[in-house]
């Protein structure tokens, strides 16, 4: 057990598998956004749902870990920089190469003002969407664990979430659509009703952290791990063929079942070949997840269509990109964890990682 002296928050332990099953997470999406017409819809759909919630799952689950919880101002002025600097630094970049995009005739202007709008509004570039709805989403859970009658305040706003969801994704953007506005509208909105919706997931990791990272801890990792396999199908059963169908729940389950399944199978490869290599992606998964989408992978379909010449980036191709992204990304990881960064938000003598 860390000390509490001088008010400072620490963890307990860290938790490798956490940093293993934040790799499985990223590694997710970037498939998913380079692979076209390979893998089975119902696949596809089983990791669209946790492969974006596990990091909020994540985040609670460390929560639960630290010998306290940040006020809602500590976070504020922690995460400012954890996730603002990066925000900010990632967007410049990823600006500064939609400049050269568009000046070589491979994006409009109007492309190019949607991408600055975006990023001024918080709606992101690319995947950068993320940090903002994290941040909105740990500071609303803190809010509410600090609060005089945390399961009084969480309950409104849990209800209060679920009306706002509903009204958006049911009601408000089927409505909107249809307009030619209709991306200027949504952005400002959109990461504000997602922050919304990830608050309840980060509250669940910590609620299953505090409950059972002792039991991981002490548990003979095996039965950890026959656990976390079954977990992982019962959550593609529930993908496949769900016992119910609410708005909001079958979600909030599809994303949390999958997460849990695979700490307990990390909490008995963490510290394998296949461990460490997940566990790298999750430690740096916030470079692979800001680079990937808005540049290896526009320079990757650039090269298959100008240098192969396909016309349609589909096939089994794709997944050889996916294989040669990660590659690159390795070099890259390096540069931004030494000389560059202060654009992840640390110091060079930080191995901490988002």
């Amino acid at each position: 057990m860390s000390s509490r002296n001088n008010n400072v928050v620490q963890v307990k332990e860290r938790a490798e598998y956490l940093d293993c099953v934040k790799g499985v997470a990223i590694l997710c999406i970037t498939l998913l956004h380079f692979e076209n017409g390979v893998i089975p819809v119902w696949l596809n759909v089983w990791i669209g749902l946790f492969m974006i919630s596990t990091f909020y799952f994540t985040s609670g689950w460390v929560f639960g870990l630290k010998s306290r919880v940040e006020s809602p101002k500590e976070l504020w002025r922690k995460r400012l920089v954890q996730l603002g600097m990066p925000y900010l630094w990632f967007g410049v970049l990823i600006l500064l190469f939609d400049l050269i995009w568009w000046g070589l005739g491979q994006m409009s202007a109007q492309e190019m003002g949607r991408e600055v709008y975006k990023f001024v509004t918080l709606r992101g570039l690319g995947t950068l969407w993320f940090l903002p709805v994290l941040f909105l989403g740990e500071l609303l859970f803190v809010w509410v664990k600090h609060s005089r009658r945390p399961w009084i305040t969480g309950s409104v706003l849990f209800i209060a979430t679920y009306i706002i969801s509903y009204i958006y994704y049911v009601r408000w953007r089927p409505m909107l659509e249809g307009n030619i506005n209709y991306q200027l509208i949504d952005s400002p909105v959109r990461p504000i009703v997602m922050g919304l919706a990830a608050w309840p997931v980060i509250g669940l990791g910590y609620g299953m952290s505090v409950w059972l990272d002792g039991r991981l801890r002490s548990t003979r990792k095996v039965i950890s791990a026959v656990a976390g396999v079954v977990v992982l199908l019962v959550s593609i059963w529930f993908v496949i063929a769900p016992p119910f169908n609410f708005f909001y729940f079958n979600n909030l389950v599809s994303n949390v079942l999958p997460v849990a399944g695979f700490i307990g199978v990390f909490a008995l490869l963490s510290g394998t070949w296949i461990g460490k290599f997940f566990s790298y992606w999750g430690r740096n998964s916030l470079i692979l997840m800001a680079t990937h989408f808005s540049i290896t992978m526009e320079l990757l379909m650039a090269f298959d269509l100008y240098v192969m010449h396909h016309e349609n980036f589909t096939g089994w191709r794709t997944i050889v990109y996916f294989a040669v992204a990660v590659l690159l990304t390795y070099p890259v990881v390096t540069l931004f964890n030494n000389r560059l960064s202060f654009m992840l938000g640390k110091k060079r003598t930080d191995r901490h990682h988002v």
